[in-house]
């Protein structure tokens, strides 16, 4: 097999040039890249893609880490795909499942060269020792994280929270109930959540008026199946995503309950369900997110800090 010192040999001029006209450098004369190309053809060498990556000192690799595929991170994950490519880069998924040896093994990414810059779009454990994988490489969070010091452009779901269960009280609603895939003691936003929750509505009960373990039409629909059969139907269901509420709407339609009749759901995510099915959802601004940390992490910019305001969608 050639190597770029056969190459040379044979076009009869430098590893250099050699190198630079695989890297496609500016200052090589047209002739000379002909010559180099046509022994590159001749003798079928095949370039190194991952060498000419690590040789510009770029790999063009994004990580993005991500709890599992799910419908609510679909909107979020586009925007990263799409502005990456625009940028030139592509983009690695990384699921975690929410184990924090997983993510650690994904922050060794970064120190390994292997990708450019890391999206953490939701984690299991807090980041605690951040000079440490700052000096991995470029990190920046699309959630809220404790640490300011922390690069960070994520939706300020907790202004939201307070502004919708507000609002209910306004309108004189009191029997208000809420869904999560996490319990409180492992979910950031579900504590907010609850804190915000409980400003206007008293104190939250889990298997009461909050319920954990819910995620999706299936299991929405399952939970709403069986929780309903017993409990009575508060006046407004506020579900942890669109197609969650979608499966909880068509489990009370089998249990005789019509919604905005019997009772109202709001989701999160402004997805298609909530347009089809005309219910109020909560878009997290994911399009935006997504743009802006790709703009970030491509830039030599030091820090961010950024929280957008998300859109309570009324229907």
């Amino acid at each position: 097999m050639v190597n770029i010192r056969d190459i040379a040999k044979m076009a009869g001029v430098s590893k250099t040039t050699v190198s630079r006209v695989i890297n496609n450098h500016q200052y090589v004369s047209e002739d000379i890249r002909e010559k180099v190309q046509a022994v590159m053809e001749e003798t079928g060498y095949v370039v190194n893609g991952n060498a000419v990556k690590l040789s510009n000192g770029k790999n063009y690799t994004l990580g993005v880490t991500l709890p599992y595929n799910n419908s609510c991170y679909d909107r979020l994950v586009n925007s990263l795909l799409f502005h990456a490519r625009e940028k030139g880069y592509q983009v690695l998924l990384l699921p975690t499942y929410y184990d924090e040896k997983t993510e650690s093994e994904y922050y060794s990414l970064l120190e390994k060269r292997m990708i450019d810059g890391l999206v953490l779009v939701s984690r299991a454990s807090n980041l605690e020792n951040w000079t440490k994988l700052k000096s991995r490489g470029r990190i920046v969070s699309t959630e809220k994280v404790a640490d300011p010091k922390i690069p960070m452009i994520y939706p300020d779901r907790k202004k939201a929270y307070e502004q919708l269960f507000k609002d209910l009280a306004q309108q004189g609603f009191s029997k208000v109930t809420f869904t999560n895939k996490r319990p409180l003691a492992e979910s950031t936003s579900a504590r907010d959540k609850a804190e915000c929750y409980q400003q206007y509505f008293g104190e939250v009960v889990e298997g009461q008026n909050f319920f954990t373990g819910v995620e999706g039409y299936d299991s929405g629909y399952y939970w709403a199946k069986e929780t309903y059969s017993d409990l009575p139907l508060p006046e407004i269901i506020y579900a942890n995503a669109d197609d969650t509420a979608a499966g909880i709407i068509s489990a009370l339609q089998e249990l005789g309950f019509t919604h905005k009749e019997d009772y109202q759901i709001i989701g999160e995510g402004n997805l298609a369900y909530s347009q089809l099915l005309n219910f109020s959802t909560i878009d997290f601004l994911p399009d935006e997110i997504g743009a802006a940390v790709i703009d970030y992490i491509l830039s030599d910019q030091k820090t961010i800090h950024t929280a957008k305001e998300p859109r309570i969608i009324k229907r």
